[in-house]
């Protein structure tokens, strides 16, 4: 938890960019999770089909979900999002980009192994070259893409 003394740069973002799903989105789905059970279970491949239906459902799930707010708090101990804190020590280099909407994003190699690339939408308010020479005091910059899973996740309409 950072004290509010230390905070160079705060702001809130969502979660992730919400994306009403039309009705025919929901029917694509649950259509291609069905013809993937009806085959695995063709090819005997029982715990497939399981898998493949609770994914579907997920999916779905997760679809209509909304966005939570999360802040976003800048320090000189590290970079704080939505209660997860992000070391100086544990993060490898940063990029600010923009991304298809235009908006300004922030980008955050850390040494996680499952997802290190770390996304985060900038507020309009904060001044991009201020933050650039802020983070360069603590971690280099390094030209990065948002990771594939985002561009996945985006591209199926996520």
């Amino acid at each position: 938890m950072l004290h509010n003394e230390t905070i160079a740069f705060s702001w809130e973002t969502p979660e992730f960019e919400f994306k009403e799903k039309r009705k025919d989105w929901y029917w694509i789905v649950g259509g291609v999770g069905v013809a993937l059970i009806v085959i695995s279970i063709i090819m005997g491949n029982y715990l497939f089909a399981f898998l493949i239906a609770i994914g579907a459902f997920l999916m779905m799930n997760m679809a209509s979900r909304e966005p939570l707010s999360m802040s976003v708090a800048i320090s000189e101990k590290g970079v704080e999002i939505h209660n997860d804190m992000y070391n100086y020590n544990s993060l490898y280099s940063f990029w600010v980009t923009y991304n298809k909407k235009g908006e300004p994003i922030l980008l955050l190699l850390s040494d996680k192994r499952i997802s290190p690339i770390v996304s985060i939408v900038i507020d309009d308010n904060i001044d991009l070259m201020e933050l650039r020479n802020y983070l360069l005091q603590f971690i280099e910059e390094q030209e990065m893409k948002e990771s594939l899973t985002d561009r996945i996740i985006d591209r199926i309409g996520f």
